[in-house]
């Protein structure tokens, strides 16, 4: 008798699982994939005790785009201060000089604001994109990334 009921637990509960398991894969692709309403991570990084995500409108490094910082610690937003990123485009050795453009709270951990790189005369272009803020003790830090514009 408690052999049979066992068996009848086991089977409604495997009939649940593809339905369950498809729900939970999507649900995390959506959440990696795309953070905030309209952004898409194109690059992220843990340092400093933070989770560093950069995010654009576009999902990739575009020359003409709105841009946003996500900062996070222990998987809570978490505010920083004076957030701007700085854009430098690499030619062969030589690295140009950078491009700064502020970053302005959005909500909670995350800042955007507007980047415009102008014409583009490198295809593809690398660039290193590094996001400098202000941490809770007022430490100046960076999060260096490096991405190509295609």
């Amino acid at each position: 008798m408690w052999i049979e009921s066992q068996r009848k637990v086991a089977s409604s509960v495997s009939s649940l699982l593809p339905g369950m398991c498809g729900v939970l894969c999507v649900v995390a692709f959506v959440a990696a994939t795309q953070v905030c309403a309209g952004q898409t991570t194109i690059a992220s990084k843990r340092i400093h005790g933070f989770d560093i995500s950069l995010m654009s409108k576009s999902g990739e490094l575009a020359a003409k785009d709105e841009y946003c910082a996500s900062f996070s610690a222990s998987g809570e937003p978490t505010d920083v201060e004076g957030v701007f990123l700085e854009f430098a485009q690499q030619v062969g050795k030589i690295r140009e000089s950078a491009r700064k453009f502020p970053l302005a709270l959005d909500i909670l951990g995350r800042y955007c604001g507007t980047v415009d790189l102008g014409k583009q005369y490198y295809h593809p272009a690398f660039y290193y994109v590094e996001v400098h803020y202000a941490d809770s003790l007022r430490k100046r830090r960076t999060c260096r990334f490096f991405l190509t514009l295609r």
